[in-house]
């Protein structure tokens, strides 16, 4: 069993940017069949845009509070400093995604 989910998670990693496109295609054409508007697809597309960036920046600053709190565990100010920053970029990714829907609708 274990083989197998190593198998599974190499090819998932090699062929990522195929399985991505094929799940945008097969939406594309799912809201084309059933006669959705582009505006819906447009939409439904830009919210999922924004989900997954706010979630991208979540991880992000938790990443940057454990770099911090590592740093401040071994009185490291390099440490400390690399993981403020990183809290802020973080911050900076979901504030942009916030503002998708000023640019994307």
């Amino acid at each position: 069993m274990r083989n197998f989910k190593v198998a599974l998670g190499k090819f998932l990693n090699k062929h990522a940017a195929v399985i991505t496109v094929v799940l945008v295609m097969t939406l594309v054409v799912s809201m084309t069949v059933f006669g959705a508007s582009a505006d819906v697809l447009w939409n439904t597309l830009a919210n999922e845009i924004k989900k997954w960036v706010n979630r991208l920046g979540a991880v992000i600053i938790f990443v940057g509070g454990i770099m911090f709190a590592l740093g401040w565990k071994s009185d490291d100010a390099e440490q400390k400093s690399k993981g403020i920053s990183t809290v802020i970029a973080g911050g900076l990714v979901i504030a942009i995604a916030q503002l998708t829907g000023t640019f994307f609708v």
